[in-house]
């Protein structure tokens, strides 16, 4: 398939994708009043969320298909689980995790590459 918006299909995947996005979006603003977070349903929500956002992540680095490719296996899965490990340290603060595996995963971008 010719991925360009002249190809009629691709324009259709994207106003179904957005309208998709958009309509959930919504929801959660007209219902979040609605909606305790202590709920069967945010807890479900927020499980899939998650569920998606650590699929994405594993598959960029156990499976990577662009430019991350080029960065040997070890160099991607050490920051990763330093991240995890931050995270689980502290669990209040999920943030520090994140700059933890980011600013490892670029360290070891920077040593590899300039040092």
């Amino acid at each position: 398939m010719n991925l360009t918006l002249d190809n009629p299909n691709v324009l259709l995947m994207l106003t179904v994708a957005t309208l998709g996005i958009l309509s959930w979006r919504y929801l959660g603003i007209v219902l979040y009043k609605k909606i305790e977070s202590d709920s069967t349903i945010a807890k479900f929500v927020n499980a899939i969320a998650y569920g998606m956002t650590t699929a994405i992540v594993f598959k960029m680095i156990f499976f990577p298909s662009s430019a991350i490719k080029l960065i040997p296996f070890f160099e991607r899965v050490i920051p990763f689980f330093l991240g995890v490990v931050v995270f689980l340290i502290f669990p209040k603060n999920p943030n520090l995790g994140l700059v933890a595996g980011i600013g490892s995963f670029a360290l070891t971008i920077i040593y590899r590459n300039y040092l």
